[in-house]
């Protein structure tokens, strides 16, 4: 699974994870889909339609390598949408860059007309801000782990933070399999063996008889003590 591609599975399964991801507070419902631009036949990264009322449509590209055309590419293909639907809604561009070297700052535009809008999201910074907090935003996390040796402990960390969100089954296996695609792309010489391995791990001390020996050692101690 490309990188981007993996945005766009999470966002397709819960559209809410883009607003987590830039600290917006949602105001109103979307729904993600993909669209083309037909004069130029370019499939645009991520649409989020707005589902109950009026409010802006959000543009979304996924940016990660080097293109100095980025911005341009981006206003072109709002407007060619816009040229060809007839639409007035107001609107969000949205570029979400993998890392921050891969912004090259030259926005041609330096002002919108409220509230049609440009946000600029590292996901680094993003992610950071969320912290330990477990969400769907949870399967980006492996994308900006650093160290390899941690991924033992990290991953049934992961794994858990999905499991508190008390989803469906199905819906958790989504998540999962997300997951491990993040961890793919970001160690892509791991095998998915590998991954499962950590995924399905279960440390000692959570385990019941890492329970009862926990507690004979406490129960040891304390008749030491006496």
């Amino acid at each position: 699974m490309k990188t981007d591609s993996l945005f766009y599975e999470l966002f397709k399964l819960h559209p809410e994870s883009l607003f987590g991801l830039a600290g917006l507070k949602a105001d109103g419902k979307y729904a993600f889909e993909i669209i083309t631009v037909k004069t130029t036949e370019k499939r645009m990264d991520g649409f989020f339609r707005r589902t109950d009322g009026s409010g802006a449509d959000i543009f979304l590209e996924v940016q990660g390598y080097d293109d100095t055309e980025i911005y341009w590419r981006l206003f072109q293909e709002i407007f060619t949408h816009y040229a060809q639907t007839g639409s007035r809604k107001p609107f969000a561009a949205v570029i979400l860059f993998l890392d921050k070297k891969y912004d090259p700052k030259n926005c041609p535009v330096k002002k919108f007309t409220s509230p049609n809008r440009l946000i600029r999201l590292y996901l680094s910074k993003c992610l950071k801000a969320i912290g330990d907090k477990a969400g769907p935003l949870t399967v980006l996390k492996p994308l900006i782990f650093s160290d390899k040796e941690k991924l033992p402990q990290a991953v049934p960390k992961w794994k858990s933070e999905i499991d508190s969100l008390r989803m469906s089954e199905s819906t958790e296996k989504l998540l999962i399999d997300l997951l491990e695609n993040a961890i793919i792309s970001r160690f892509p010489k791991m095998t998915f063996e590998e991954i499962q391995k950590m995924i399905h791990y279960t440390p000692i001390e959570k385990t019941v008889v890492g329970q009862e020996l926990i507690q004979m050692g406490m129960n040891e101690g304390i008749l030491n003590g006496v």
